[in-house]
């Protein structure tokens, strides 16, 4: 090994453990400041970030004139988009000043529970429930909830670059009940926490590289998971859509939606593109009830139907 490499190797080995450590001390810090101190501060930071980060700000103006165009001003448009950056801080703060939380009662003090009775009574036929979810509001919040409320739960996520970052968010994700699996080749490990019964948690509104089909999202084709739908399909659980919304007064709203109906016609592709297109029309519906608190700066229709083919096509080449 040349020197060149072994110098990377030890900044990288000193560079994690101190990001790690002024992570927790900065996590610490947000613990102990009023809530009300840090939403005030967070508010203006989100409205300053929008300012200065040109290249998400206009991606943020450009998805939510493709949308709203045709009925809002320039001017409109540009202050939902100021409060798509708003939402965003304001729910970091909440998240990173709650971190210590693990109970109901804790939770309680800022979260309301709408529709516990319809997971209640999925969870209790005991096939596993999918818990339907979106980036809406605080998305992070939606993901503990099911555990918070008392319900065995699985997640899936990407995991870290760096694995002592990837421990430390994890470690808080456990503390409140979560269970954690990194994508790669999990599925056998999501059906088999489903035939245990457990709620797994799934987000299918992003554009991802995983197995997808095109659904109409917002009026325009979006390339759009299968997982969810293919996981129903296999397991027999129950899809029940769950989201978190900011209300005024800075509480949220944690809803929970009678399960959506699942489509089997023995013809899979035909199955999994109906269900996914149902979950996504579902996931629309969300997102227009409270639009500034989507992720629009994503670019969730970047993934044309050209890339697709042009995709099987390089496949099919290196086949042959």
């Amino acid at each position: 090994m040349n020197w060149k490499m072994r110098r990377k190797e030890i900044r990288r080995a000193i560079k994690y453990p101190v990001l790690v450590f002024f992570i927790r001390l900065f996590i610490l810090v947000f613990r102990f400041v009023p809530r009300t101190i840090l939403l005030s501060v967070s508010t203006a930071l989100g409205s300053l970030a929008f300012r200065l980060v040109g290249k998400e700000r206009q991606k943020t103006i450009n998805n939510l004139t493709k949308i709203y165009g045709n009925e809002k001003s320039a001017e409109q448009l540009k202050e939902m988009a100021r409060m798509v950056f708003v939402n965003q801080a304001l729910n970091f703060a909440d998240y990173v000043h709650t971190l210590h939380y693990t109970t109901r009662s804790q939770f309680s003090a800022l979260i309301d529970v709408v529709g516990e009775e319809h997971l209640n009574e999925a969870y209790n036929k005991g096939k596993g429930v999918i818990c339907l979810m979106s980036h809406v509001g605080s998305w992070e919040f939606s993901a503990i909830m099911p555990p918070v409320l008392g319900y065995e739960t699985t997640a899936i996520s990407r995991a870290m670059p760096n694995e002592r970052i990837e421990k430390l968010i994890v470690s808080y994700r456990q503390k409140r009940g979560m269970k954690n699996i990194s994508r790669g080749n999990a599925y056998s490990a999501l059906i088999d926490a489903l035939k245990k019964g457990e709620c797994l948690i799934i987000m299918i509104d992003q554009d991802t590289q995983t197995k997808g089909v095109f659904v109409d999202f917002f009026g325009m084709p979006a390339y759009t998971p299968v997982g969810a739908a293919r996981l129903a399909i296999d397991s027999g659980a129950p899809v029940l859509p769950m989201y978190m919304k900011r209300k005024s007064g800075n509480r949220h709203q944690f809803t929970i939606l009678p399960a959506l109906e699942l489509i089997q016609t023995g013809n899979m592709d035909s199955d999994l593109h109906e269900n996914t297109r149902r979950y996504t029309e579902t996931i629309e519906a969300i997102v227009k009830e409270v639009p500034e608190q989507w992720v629009w700066m994503h670019q969730r229709w970047k993934t044309t139907p050209e890339d697709v083919e042009l995709y099987l096509q390089k496949k099919r080449e290196q086949k042959n």
